[in-house]
């Protein structure tokens, strides 16, 4: 079969993102207290295209994943990436991985357990020389009691609804 995305591309217009989309995919998550806890992603994945080549094989993405599985992890991320440039004859390579993530918490009156979730998402980048990026996202839902409502109530003022996003970068893995 001829392999039309490694043909020589005459036009000479590298492209920097090229990949899959919003493709769901069952994942295992590192979990402090319980070991791990299997969750669904939502995964992008992205390589460069060099002027010289006419296309990539989308199906190598979903192959990449494969050969990871169910460890797409914080701690695989980078080795993820060299794979994809390897496998995809790419000088960079980037991924987004968005997921839920559950904790454990307690009801404040009556104790009852109930399970919160968490949007979570990671995304790295390897450049030409093996430089990678990585960065942690969290989305944290919060309470806080209403200033106004406080101030002129004397008992039961209500809260106020509202998340905290908090991206960081890093280097080494860390716990969610």
């Amino acid at each position: 079969m001829k392999d039309v995305q490694n043909e020589h591309d005459h036009r000479n217009t590298p492209i920097d993102k090229v990949g899959i989309k919003n493709l769901r995919h069952p994942i295992a998550v590192l979990d402090r207290r319980h070991g791990s806890q299997h969750t669904v992603a939502t995964i992008n994945m992205y390589v460069d295209l060099p002027h010289r080549y006419k296309g990539t094989h989308m199906s190598r993405f979903v192959e990449m994943l494969h050969l990871f599985r169910p460890a797409v992890s914080l701690k695989k991320i980078k080795e993820l990436l060299e794979q994809m440039k390897a496998h995809l004859n790419a000088e960079s390579a980037h991924i987004e991985v968005s997921f839920s993530y559950f904790i454990e918490k307690r009801a404040p009156v009556s104790g009852a357990p109930g399970l919160m979730d968490y949007d979570c998402r990671f995304f790295g980048s390897s450049n030409r020389a093996s430089k990678t990026d990585l960065v942690c996202e969290v989305v944290v839902p919060i309470s806080s009691v209403c200033p106004c409502s406080k101030e002129i109530s004397e008992v039961g003022a209500h809260n106020q609804r509202g998340q905290v996003n908090l991206q960081t970068r890093f280097k080494k893995f860390f716990w969610f």
